[in-house]
């Protein structure tokens, strides 16, 4: 018993000092190393609010830049308005930590960022505790912090983000950059054209440092400090030129609002025939890439449309390499009255027993014609004729699979136009070998059209388009790809890619060419012009709308540039207002380049010129440097010093383009605006930060502020257009 009892008295003595030797155990490595066995807790940090920071270093999203250098797209300092509205909210000092004049605040926040007051003001008058507006309230910028701090206004605060801007984009790009936007983790992420199919190049790579710091946030710098730095995204510098650009997008607009046209829409190309670069891509109306508006389906890659005769260029170039084509030889251009032998196409006496009667546009009748003149005046009977009598569908159509039709065009990695389709996808009856030769039936895509053209402005060589120039390291400058030409294969030989040209030279400078609202003195050009009726959907033609569109190449003698545009209008507008457009993008593009009307000759009609930068420079010597140059300058305010300028220093403008300059005097009076455009009274809008209401579309015709009156901020100016 009395064993026992000593065998219990031994074990709790035991146990008790095993206790006792971890308390002690704990208290030591707690004193010294601040760990606490049991929870694993940092004491330390507890105690002297050490902590661990990780801190995520965000890689700049590359740019985006044209063949200038000139930036197209990058990334800026943004930031996201939030309001506190918990009225128990203070500060340690007792003042008021959340909006306390909602009204007044909701007038402040709404005229900053853009958003309407009877919104602003419910989202402050809602029962969360901390709010946010929207778009509007996202991606603000420096300024307009700066103002909606300076109102005092209590409990905002602002969330820096990082946004995708495009400065130089006025309605420019849009389609061909796309856009990023930050997606759930904050981090900006392309969603269409460059920004998107080349998102994993453009994105980066985060960086991350860690480091120790104290409760006041102070980094203690006797602690380990690691570091891997950011890697930021590739630059990617594109083929397209500002000047051209802009001159394209302004000639579709242009088409789209002359009250002699008034298209629909408009979209075209600029490209080098001989290297494949495109120069410019444009259509209108289009998106901006700064905001959210980008429900719209792109004319330049996602969309096939009927071409009309300028598809005649390719049935007529087959018929010459095949040996069939005859110029002087002579066919009757009288209606054409289809009958169907056996399933193929042939042409009737009279249209008794035909299934369709094909005719002239216009329905002219030009009689007994020699084939030359019949191309000339785009005869849909020749080419009818050709397709029946010379040469057969199967051999045409061998010609449009070469020449890249219904194919599609890749012009870079991940950036591929939609492509067209055969005229016998869904037409089965006879019509279906005849209808394409005129450019019916068979649907293109505008970079087809464009990369056809090719192998009639060269030696016969299909040339693929390509728009990305390089893309390169931003900080080292080394070039990780080069764009480079890439000649599909020959499809034409030089023969007959040369007497084409002829043939297009007629259309454009011949007694009786259909295309002579094209001949400009500037440089000699050859052409081809086209006129669909729009194909409906569920089937059938629009009885009033066409797609109009012209092929043109320059110089004559030896085409570098091919202009290709089209646009959807009703029948019976004014052709020769539309081409006086197209005509401004052929002269710019003369200018840019420097092609010369003839061989060895240079052309001197078009001035263009690097923009100089005017900032910091007396404001009557920046405006006698520019009327030097040719330009118009239009004068912000009666400082003394130039504060800003647009275009921008470096830019590529031609003679008579109008340069912004706004100067450090808050005076400004009234331009004359007659004239101008409804681009270039938005522009103004924008340097000088006074509203303007627009009324019509096209060019001024009268204001409601005559020139040289005073005006400010609270003045309400309208502008008439026609």
């Amino acid at each position: 018993m009395k064993l026992k009892t000593n065998i219990k008295v031994l074990i709790m003595s035991g146990t008790m000092a095993l206790i006792l030797l971890i308390v002690s155990a704990n208290i030591f490595i707690v004193s010294v190393f601040g760990l606490h066995l049991n929870s694993g807790t940092d004491i330390v940090k507890q105690v002297d609010g050490i902590q661990q920071v990780n801190r995520v270093i965000q890689a700049k999203r590359g740019s985006i830049l044209d063949r200038g250098g000139n930036v197209l797209a990058e990334d800026v300092i943004a930031y996201t308005l939030t309001a506190n509205i918990d009225p128990e909210r203070y500060t340690a000092k007792k003042e008021p930590a959340h909006v306390v004049d909602k009204e007044d605040a909701a007038l402040t926040i709404s005229r900053v960022i853009g958003k309407d007051y009877d919104s602003v003001l419910s989202i402050l008058n809602s029962s969360a505790k901390q709010v946010e507006f929207g778009y509007e309230g996202k991606y603000l910028t420096a300024n307009q912090k700066a103002e909606l701090e300076a109102s005092d206004i209590k409990g905002l605060g602002f969330i820096q983000v990082r946004n995708r801007i495009s400065p130089r984009h006025d309605g420019q790009y849009s389609h061909v950059i796309g856009f990023a936007r930050l997606d759930e983790n904050q981090v900006l992420q392309g969603s269409m054209g460059i920004e998107k199919s080349y998102n994993d190049l453009l994105l980066g790579v985060n960086g991350v440092e860690k480091y120790q710091e104290d409760k006041a946030g102070n980094k203690l710098q006797h602690a380990e400090l690691y570091e891997e730095p950011a890697v930021n995204g590739k630059n990617i510098k594109l083929t397209l030129d500002s000047t051209i650009q802009n001159q394209l997008e302004l000639s579709l607009e242009g088409i789209t609002k002359d009250p002699g046209v008034n298209a629909d829409s408009a979209w075209g190309i600029v490209m080098e025939a001989k290297t494949g670069r495109i120069l410019g891509l444009g259509e209108y109306p289009g998106f901006d890439p700064n905001s959210e508006d980008v429900d719209y389906v792109s004319k330049t890659l996602n969309y096939s449309y009927e071409p009309g005769s300028t598809m005649k260029t390719f049935t007529v170039a087959a018929a010459i390499e095949e040996g069939v084509w005859d110029d002087n030889a002579t066919y009757d251009s009288g209606e054409f009255y289809v009958g169907n032998k056996n399933g193929i196409p042939v042409r009737l006496s009279s249209p008794s027993g035909s299934i369709h009667t094909i005719t002239n546009a216009n329905n002219i009748d030009y009689g007994i014609q020699n084939f030359r003149d019949g191309y000339a005046v785009s005869s849909n009977v020749m080419i009818s004729e050709l397709l029946t009598k010379y040469m057969t569908y199967e051999t045409f159509d061998k010609y449009m699979q070469k020449l890249g039709f219904y194919a599609g065009v890749e012009v870079d990695e991940g950036i591929k136009s939609i492509a067209g389709y055969p005229s016998t996808t869904y037409d089965t009856s006879a019509l279906r070998y005849l209808n394409p030769g005129f450019g019916q039936g068979a649907t293109v895509s505008v970079l087809e059209m464009a990369q056809a053209y090719t192998a009639i402005m060269t030696d016969g060589n299909l040339i693929k388009p390509y728009i990305v120039d390089s893309i390169s390291d931003p900080d080292t400058g080394e070039v990780t790809y080069q764009g480079k030409t890439t000649v599909v294969h020959q499809v034409f030989s030089p023969s007959t890619a040369a007497h084409a040209r002829d043939l297009m030279r007629d259309v454009v400078a011949g007694r009786v060419g259909s295309g002579r609202r094209f001949n400009i003195d500037e440089v000699e050009v050859i052409g081809k012009t086209g006129t669909a009726q729009l194909a409906i959907e569920g089937g059938g033609y629009s009885p009033t709308k066409y797609i109009f569109s012209s092929a043109l190449g320059f110089p004559y003698d030896d085409p570098e540039i091919i202009v290709y545009t089209a646009y959807q209008a009703n029948y019976g507008h004014n052709l020769n207002a539309s081409a006086a457009h197209v005509n401004d993008v052929v002269r710019t593009t003369v200018s840019v380049m420097n092609i010369s009307k003839f061989t060895g000759e240079v052309v001197t009609e078009i001035k263009a010129d690097t923009l100089k930068d005017y900032k910091n420079m007396n404001v009557e010597k920046a405006k006698q440097d520019i009327l030097s140059k040719g330009y118009d300058p239009i004068i912000i305010g009666d400082g003394d010093i130039v504060v800003n300028q647009y275009p921008q220093a470096d830019s590529k403008i031609i003679s008579h383009e109008r340069v912004y300059i706004t100067t450090n005097g808050p005076n400004i009076t009234m331009p004359n605006m007659k004239g101008w455009s409804q681009k270039e009274v938005v522009t103004y809008w924008n340097q000088s930060g006074i509203s303007i209401a627009l009324n019509g579309s096209g060019y001024v015709v009268s204001q409601s502020i005559e020139a040289g009156t005073a005006i400010n901020k609270d003045t309400e100016i309208s502008v008439t257009l026609e």
